[in-house]
């Protein structure tokens, strides 16, 4: 990651609503929300080091905190083993 352009925080946001931007060396993407709710905080500290998504994505590399709005959007979301198996 070479860039992170995070959300404001006090920002609404649906679920599936673009939340942000990562860039690498090679392209962009968009980062969408997992669920609705508002944006309550940001990491700073990954917009002046994008490379701590890569390094430490569950720790210091985090994007945002969100309020959740509708906690029934979880029930669609995969857990850490969903996930495993789905990224191997």
């Amino acid at each position: 990651m070479v860039f992170v352009e995070l959300p404001e925080v006090g920002a609404t946001l649906a679920q599936k609503d673009t939340a942000g931007v990562v860039e690498s060396v090679k392209a962009a993407a968009d980062v969408y929300m997992p669920i609705s709710g508002e944006v309550t905080a940001v990491n700073e500290a990954l917009r002046e080091d994008p490379s701590l998504a890569n390094t430490d994505p569950q720790g210091a590399g985090w994007f945002f905190k969100v309020r959740l709005s509708d906690a029934t959007q979880l029930d669609s979301l995969m857990d850490e083993s969903a996930y495993a198996a789905f990224s191997s």
